[in-house]
């Protein structure tokens, strides 16, 4: 019998697909056949999930002659010098330098400048007309215009920014070319982008990632420039993403929502629920195994590759009680939306603070705010990385 197809058809109203659970079921370890035409093993348990991210047998270097690819042509695997494509002990080299500049202490300086914004759009939604589209007032712009301050980048170059981060999460198999040529276009505006900034030297990001050095080391350009990519990337698709996608879970369950305008005191607590029950993509970054590996559910052979499916995970009922229930209040949330072990995401704690920010000024401007549309009406985007909503028209 032939491997399913993967990704699978995205479900009503952002749920998980629905193979995911008899998958988790009957078979935690099956083949499916990704866009590119290879075939690789899916892991969807939770147990499974965690050891394929934790464990240094799985390598993200997928420029190997003969390595499994998601899709034909050119994809983010291409990149070597990006920090997610990276194997030690490379990667733990780049990761100490690119850290240096993403303390929590660090990102927490940029939180008022982040409620800045973010009261700004909202002011802005408020004044303007009804029903409004969440997405385009603030999913949208926050986190592109956040991450592009925090680099330095122009506010006249964010519509290419779009461009090339719609280009580059795209799985349209006909976009091969389109993604090539936007990644090399990406590529030479970042690398005139790290040129100024060392010609002017300033306090952002970049520069702090420019000046990151231990023991002599440096990031080199290709590192800067790869580094800076992924955070824009990052930084703009994945956090727009869970905006939209954890207001839309919170308004489909009103009590949950009232819950939160009673006690914005919640706010950290239902922002890492939306994480989990709406993890942001039904695709996950594929692994392949550079030695025979011994998975909860089974043995993965050296050469197999394996993609490990995180929004399968944090509905494994074997790791969250209840897993299908929406619940802002939910303990133990040990979910892995920025990932686990050596690739854990640096910039975690600039998209938590981006949702923070955004779902307490929500609560506190619109405490009747509601769907103007019926969930199942609500617009979807396609083909994408990202399970990301298109428009989302909301009322009060």
């Amino acid at each position: 019998m032939p491997a399913e197809h993967f990704p699978f058809p995205p479900e009503p109203l952002g749920h998980v697909p629905a193979g995911c659970a008899r998958r988790r079921e009957s078979d935690p370890l099956g083949q499916v056949t990704l866009p590119s035409g290879d075939t690789v093993r899916l892991a969807v348990r939770y147990d499974d999930v965690a050891a394929v991210l934790s464990d240094p047998r799985f390598s993200r270097d997928l420029s190997k002659p003969g390595c499994p690819r998601l899709q034909p042509g050119a994809d983010m695997s291409d990149d070597r010098d990006t920090l997610i494509n990276m194997d030690p002990p490379r990667h733990t080299r780049v990761r100490r330098l690119v850290s240096r500049a993403f303390t929590v202490r660090s990102i927490e300086k940029w939180r008022p400048r982040i409620r800045e914004i973010v009261h700004r759009l909202v002011d802005d939604m408020a004044a303007g007309p009804r029903p409004a589209d969440l997405m385009s007032a603030l999913a949208e712009p926050l986190p592109i215009t956040v991450i592009a301050e925090i680099l330095g980048v122009a506010d006249g170059d964010l519509d290419r920014f779009r461009h090339w981060s719609y280009v580059a999460m795209s799985i349209t198999p006909d976009m091969a070319e389109e993604r090539a040529r936007g990644r090399d276009e990406f590529f030479a505006y970042l690398a005139d982008l790290v040129a100024q900034h060392r010609e002017r030297p300033g306090t952002d990001l970049l520069d702090a990632m420019i000046e990151a050095t231990e023991d002599g080391d440096r990031l080199s350009e290709a590192e800067l420039c790869d580094t800076a990519r992924s955070l824009l990337l990052a930084g703009h698709e994945t956090t727009m993403t869970s905006i939209g996608r954890g207001m839309f879970r919170l308004l489909c369950e009103p009590a949950q929502y009232a819950r939160l305008v009673a006690d914005p005191g919640l706010v950290p607590s239902a922002v890492e629920e939306t994480l989990r029950h709406d993890f942001p993509a039904d695709v996950g970054f594929l692994r392949v195994a550079t030695d025979d590996v011994e998975l909860p559910s089974g043995a993965v052979r050296r050469g197999e590759g394996v993609m490990p499916l995180i929004s399968s995970a944090h509905h494994d009922t074997a790791k969250f009680p209840d897993a299908g229930t929406f619940d802002i209040q939910r303990a133990d949330n040990a979910h892995m939306a920025f990932g686990k072990g050596a690739h854990y995401c640096v910039g975690a704690h600039l998209a938590r603070v981006q949702m923070q920010e955004a779902y307490d000024a929500l609560v506190r401007a619109f405490p009747g705010l509601r769907l103007a549309v019926s969930p199942d009406s609500v617009v979807w985007k396609p083909d994408m990385m990202t399970h990301a909503i298109a428009e989302l028209p909301l009322t009060w």
